[in-house]
């Protein structure tokens, strides 16, 4: 992680542009310091309520000026053309896109250590990889997330990282950082791969056949961004996935990117009591 300038004091006024670091904040109890976050940071629902300043690549560098804020928190490396200007205005701190478990566990650190939550943050990272716990066996697994382009996750990803944890063995033999790629090479990689299960990340809520019907393997559908989230969701998502499986289902339903759960819906009771 990157932070481009020393803090002069535990910071009070933030603005997060990284939806799972957002939603972290809120569970930390931090909520009431995020100033700013982008269209993406609806985990969880009171999120909502902060200003919008921006997509998840790009922000109004005045909205963020007027908000005054002492730490910027930004994806990195998607919004790296973000770093420089948003240094002119606060201290900023850019999360890279978690190559494992270990790695969102270390950015999950590092926040609770700036906002001097230690003790708090430990105690969601315990629960967090708790419920990332062994219960299922499958082997030869790959995830396709449909985000705009393609992207199926290699063995450096935080995916992959947790599917493993729970017994939810990924294909090998990818091991790049991420393959960005069409239609024709998605397909190239399924038979190359020969996966027992496909997982599908779609572009909507809802399951569309068109979107997978190109695709003769068998598959499980996930609404969008749902796997492609690491906050304090993710490993809930993760546990609707496995039953999911458990049951033949076709499509993982009732995610976090669906019911946009509130800090006091009991989808968050696991974390906050």
């Amino acid at each position: 992680m990157l932070l481009t300038k020393a803090l002069d004091d535990t910071p009070r006024r933030i603005v997060s542009l990284n939806p799972s670091i957002t939603e972290f904040l809120f569970i930390i109890g931090a909520g009431n310091r995020v100033v700013g976050t982008d269209v993406w940071s609806y985990r969880p629902r009171e999120a909502m309520r902060t200003i919008k300043i921006g997509s998840f690549t790009s922000a109004d560098i005045e909205a963020i000026k007027k908000l005054n804020p002492d730490l910027v928190i930004l994806s990195y490396p998607v919004q790296r053309q973000l770093v420089e200007p948003m240094s002119s205005i606060a201290s900023v701190l850019a999360v890279p896109m978690p190559v494992n478990l270990n790695a969102v566990m270390s950015s999950f650190e590092m926040i609770g250590k700036l906002l001097d939550l230690d003790e708090e943050t430990h105690r969601i990272m315990g629960i967090y990889m708790d419920l990332l716990r062994y219960s299922i066996d499958l082997r030869d697994t790959l995830v396709v997330l449909s985000l705009g382009d393609y992207v199926i996750p290699c063995e450096s990803s935080y995916i992959v990282s947790a599917l493993d944890k729970v017994g939810i063995k990924y294909v090998k033999g990818l091991k790049c950082i991420e393959l960005i790629t069409n239609r024709d090479d998605v397909l190239n990689i399924v038979n190359r791969t020969n996966p027992q299960l496909v997982i599908y990340e779609g572009k909507t809520k809802v399951y569309r056949p068109q979107e997978t019907n190109w695709i003769s393997k068998p598959m499980l559908y996930t609404p969008n961004d749902t796997l492609a989230h690491f906050g304090p969701s993710f490993p809930l998502d993760i546990q609707l996935l496995i039953n999911a499986i458990k049951n033949g289902e076709k499509t993982v339903r009732g995610t976090s990117s669906i019911v946009r759960p509130s800090l006091y819906d009991p989808w968050y009771r696991i974390f906050l009591t």
